[in-house]
């Protein structure tokens, strides 16, 4: 598959924070500060507050998400982003290259155990998922949940009903 195959001919970016800047925005409509913190909480730590605003214009500008003054409430207004149909068909891209990555990664890990005998330290074989039981990092674990902790901070989830 070609980065334009299932994307009306559109090229996919490279950037690998536009996937996950869609997946956190089809959970919920969010100000950019809050897009940063679920982005943190998921790993992603060294993307600074530049990076994020100018991805947020970038994704708004090719109409993958849009954006509203939010105005209530106490402090100054915040630019609250949803994800639109577009950016929808977008992350549907992304999700067929990233199921890509992770096959190929997979693999390595494959190879890497064929050749070394040697398992994750959680003691999980590479190519399976941890069980429900494993321990697992309670920020990231929240901010999977569709009301997680950003939908309870002036965060809305968006209506995707399609209409």
């Amino acid at each position: 598959m070609t980065a334009s195959d299932s994307n009306g001919g559109r090229r996919l970016p490279k950037n690998f924070l536009t996937p996950w800047v869609l997946l956190v925005l089809k959970q919920w409509s969010l100000h950019g500060y809050l897009v940063m913190q679920q982005l943190n909480s998921m790993g992603f730590a060294e993307v600074d507050h530049p990076t994020l605003y100018r991805e947020l214009r970038r994704l708004e500008s090719l109409g993958y998400l849009s954006s509203e003054w939010q105005t209530d409430g106490s402090g100054p207004a915040k630019r609250v982003y949803t994800i639109t149909d577009a950016g929808e068909e977008m992350l549907l891209g992304w999700t067929e290259v990233v199921s890509g990555y992770q096959r190929m990664i997979n693999g390595f890990f494959d190879l890497y155990a064929q050749t070394f005998g040697a398992t994750p330290s959680n003691g999980v074989p590479f190519n399976e998922a941890p069980s429900d039981d494993a321990p697992c990092n309670e920020t990231t674990a929240g901010a999977a949940e569709p009301d997680g902790p950003a939908a309870e901070h002036s965060g809305t989830k968006p209506d995707n009903s399609g209409g």
